[in-house]
């Protein structure tokens, strides 16, 4: 007989979510959602939904997310949480997965699946003196996630509902070590990926955070939803959007009003001490760089405003053999190879030095697209970019760069900058300029979204 665990280990009264705007269609108002209610609300939506082994879970509505979520593990059903939501993916994951229907909450559905409109399923009275969490069983194969795809092809990693629960008790002990009291939370990304679930949707079913329902992506959005929430507040993002969002914060009377910030968490790409700076100045509260992947999920945190070296969470182990670097722990299915270059400075603490795909070589000179790509991002004139190395069957290839610019910067500064900053191989030629980059909504850049940017732009400098 496996081992269990509840589906959440929050009080019944605990403030489980909070609501910026009303869900009519269901009768929920704005404001918190006890973890009484939530419970109450998932078990319906499991009584509603069909007898299936795959669920492909798209709602947009965080909170409704996650009801979806807990339902489809209540009901003994596998979530797919696709990196893009199209109808391609829903269609394609739906010849991979036996068995298949979506939960959504309004968005664009396939017509050749089976589908439930969570807000088709009405929120009936709670019944306040009683309140049964259900347990799951350890091995049961909560969710499958997708990686980003942004070096390739998406791919594939189970989680198991041990997986889960013992990395969420891991990760909140060192996301949030210092906050005794409900933490009120707005993430700007997506809780299908990977970063999103982690602490959108997991940290609340199992410790004292509370979900906002918001994804907001446009920096005025973030602000205003953010100011919303009740105190004390923490904001879980990108880089990407927490460079936008600093840009739009140019006023002080901005920043007093958006009330006690205890801290400010960030992941899934390069972020530069000079933006953590800022971040944490215009925040008044510290900002807490997490470093993970979809395979692993969150293994590392670090004060990137003040700090080079990354902490290791207890319960991951790290094994090196040469540069390669295995991670393993009780909660993992098994070992996963990382990309990245580590090199540990003493117990615990590790810097990282790249990724086996960063490794460059141009003109018997040998680089990182990492270090370069930093460089990059400390140039103040930067609104977003990239430098990349195009795929060619030329002897030599010039990296490329994509930016974006803050309004009165010019490309002929940044050519300085980046030549004064670079050798002279690793300078990018060419370096187009773009109103913005193709990012997905989790922040990520996906090389095939690049590389149709590139060869746009290469054909219309032809013409």
């Amino acid at each position: 007989m496996p081992n269990t665990f509840p589906l959440i280990t929050r009080e019944p009264e605990d403030a489980l979510a909070f609501l910026t705007q009303p869900v009519e269609p269901i009768g929920l108002s704005i404001g918190p959602i006890s973890a009484r209610q939530f419970i109450a609300h998932v078990k319906q939506v499991a009584n509603a939904l069909p007898n299936h082994q795959h669920a492909i879970n798209l709602c947009e509505n965080r909170y409704l997310f996650l009801v979806g979520f807990c339902a489809a593990i209540l009901r003994g059903t596998t979530n797919l949480l696709p990196s893009v939501n199209n109808i391609a993916t829903q269609e394609q994951l739906a010849q991979k997965y036996s068995d298949c229907f979506i939960i959504h909450d309004g968005g664009d559905i396939s017509g050749l699946l089976p589908a439930v409109d969570i807000l088709s399923v009405r929120v009936c009275p709670v019944n306040t003196s009683h309140h049964e969490v259900p347990d799951i069983k350890d091995d049961f194969l909560a969710c499958i996630s997708f990686t980003s795809g942004s070096t390739g092809k998406s791919k594939p990693n189970l989680k198991y509902w041990r997986t889960l629960h013992r990395s969420s008790l891991i990760n909140y002990s060192f996301m949030i070590p210092d906050c005794d009291e409900t933490l009120y939370q707005l993430a700007t990304m997506p809780a299908q990926h990977m970063w999103g679930l982690e602490t959108s949707a997991l940290l609340p079913m199992f410790s004292q955070v509370c979900m906002s329902d918001a994804k907001p992506l446009f920096p005025q959005d973030i602000i205003d939803t953010f100011k919303s929430l009740p105190s004390p507040k923490q904001l879980v993002s990108t880089p990407v959007h927490l460079r936008a969002l600093c840009a739009q914060m140019y006023s002080t009377a901005q920043m007093n009003s958006l009330g006690v910030t205890h801290s400010v968490l960030c992941a899934t790409s390069a972020l530069t001490t000079e933006l953590a700076q800022e971040v944490e100045q215009k925040f008044d509260a510290p900002l807490r760089e997490v470093y993970g992947c979809s395979e692993v999920g969150s293994m590392a945190v670090r004060r990137a405003a003040q700090e080079e070296t990354w902490l290791k969470f207890e319960g991951i182990d790290f094994t090196q053999q040469g540069e390669m670097t295995t991670v393993s722990a009780k909660h993992l299915p098994g070992p996963i190879v990382l990309q990245d270059f580590i090199e540990f400075k003493q117990p615990n603490y590790f810097v990282l030095a790249g990724r086996a795909s960063d490794l460059i070589k141009i003109a018997g000179k040998r680089g990182s697209l990492f270090n370069i790509n930093q460089t990059l991002l400390t140039f103040k004139g930067l609104e977003d970019g990239i430098v990349i190395q195009p795929e060619s069957t030329r002897l030599v290839t010039r990296l490329v760069a994509f930016v974006s610019l803050k309004p009165g910067a010019e490309k002929a500064a940044l050519i300085r900058f980046l030549q004064t900053h670079l050798d002279s191989a690793f300078v990018p030629r060419p370096v187009y300029v773009v109103d913005s980059l193709p990012r997905e909504p989790n922040g990520k850049l996906l090389r095939k979204n690049i590389d149709a940017l590139h060869a746009s732009l290469k054909k219309n400098s032809k013409q």
